[in-house]
């Protein structure tokens, strides 16, 4: 059985970007762009704050999962990017309590990131629930 065209999704509570999609549905799976602190408007939340940006970000991971009838124990992989491995606890906290203590297979990398008022970025592969 050849396999289903790849859905594009952009959820009208995130900013849609003309570069990229925020989620592309392939094979049973979602694939969720890098998730940063941008409003709907295209606005950092939270500039120089990571606590708020991280906030944001997983506020908007969260966005991505219900646009695909997912929920956070789908997720099987997640790549967290900052730019202060001194903040990657902070992450994992910022995380917990907005998803719950789920445990998938994990990247975290100490990069700059495509804007400079960013300070975190996450992206992940979600299974969809059959």
């Amino acid at each position: 059985m050849p396999n289903a065209k790849p859905r594009f999704i952009d959820p009208p509570e995130l900013f849609r970007s003309p570069r990229y999609t925020n989620v592309v549905v392939a094979n049973g799976f979602a694939f969720i762009a890098g998730q940063t602190a941008f409003d709907a408007e295209g606005n950092v939340v939270g500039v120089g704050d990571f606590r708020a940006q991280a906030e944001q970000t997983y506020r908007n991971l969260k966005v991505t999962l219900d646009a695909v009838g997912a929920g956070p124990d789908d997720i099987v992989k997640v790549t967290n990017y900052v730019l202060d491995r001194a903040n990657l606890p902070l992450l994992v906290a910022v995380r917990r309590a907005i998803l719950g203590d789920l445990r998938p297979a994990s990247t975290a990398v100490v990069a700059g990131l495509a804007r400079e008022e960013l300070l975190v970025e996450v992206d992940a592969i979600v299974a969809l629930p059959a």
